[in-house]
């Protein structure tokens, strides 16, 4: 019996490095991208989201980064934020991007940067590949006056209330002049868009998520992030 049991134990822990020697490839599809401008500002911070799924019957927990291309290398994005820490291949994660655009760097007024390759882990473990990617291409550009390097996009949670059934007010500054409001899907398609208003009707939108921008009369963009429920 003890003979048995020593080559049970000898079998289940040979078994055990045999699986975590086993190569894991993870395919990753970007699903929607946005909220990325043609035309980005030296010094420009820009926030954007995309929304990533897993194209292979694996799960994955862990940390999500974004990275950038210019100049032939990858650059990770200063920072990132995901909706969660898991992805599968029915589960879907929403990642909010945040990165600072400057000739600081490696950048070169006029060079262009590809947006945008998902990854997990360190990129390389676990192995991964991007399928059938959206990819947007943006121009670094010298400010040609005051208005233009002080336009920006600002993330902050001004939506209430959120998540929202049928009405949606924007908490911004009663000082705060809104130009118009575009509201997206995950897709980035348009769902909706209103003039100076600080109130805006859902009722007739489908349930999920989307991404609000408010434009100022300054020009600056606030966006926030909004689940409908019916």
């Amino acid at each position: 019996m003890k003979v048995i049991q020593k080559f049970l134990l000898a079998f289940l822990i040979g078994y055990v490095g045999i699986v975590k020697t086993q190569a894991q490839t993870y395919e990753l599809q970007i699903d929607s991208l946005v909220g990325i401008p043609d035309t980005i500002y030296d010094g420009q911070t820009v926030i954007f989201f995309m929304t990533v799924s897993m194209n292979t019957p694996l799960f994955y927990q862990g940390d999500m980064f974004i990275e950038l291309e210019y100049g032939g290398n990858l650059y990770q994005v200063d920072s990132t934020v995901a909706a969660n820490q898991f992805i599968g291949p029915n589960s879907p994660n929403t990642i909010q991007a945040f990165h600072r655009f400057s000739t600081e760097n490696d950048l070169q007024i006029g060079d262009n940067v590809v947006v945008v390759w998902p990854r997990i882990g360190d990129g390389e473990n676990p192995i991964q590949t991007v399928l059938n990617p959206i990819t947007t291409t943006i121009t670094l550009a010298e400010p040609a006056g005051i208005e233009q390097h002080t336009n920006s996009r600002v993330f902050k949670p001004f939506i209430r209330p959120n998540p929202a059934i049928d009405h949606i007010q924007f908490g911004l500054h009663e000082n705060t002049n809104v130009e118009q409001s575009i509201l997206y899907d995950m897709t980035g398609k348009i769902l909706s868009r209103s003039g100076t208003e600080k109130r805006l009707d859902v009722s007739g939108l489908p349930a999920g998520i989307s991404f609000l921008d408010v434009i100022t009369r300054d020009g600056t963009v606030y966006s926030d992030k909004l689940l409908i429920t019916h």
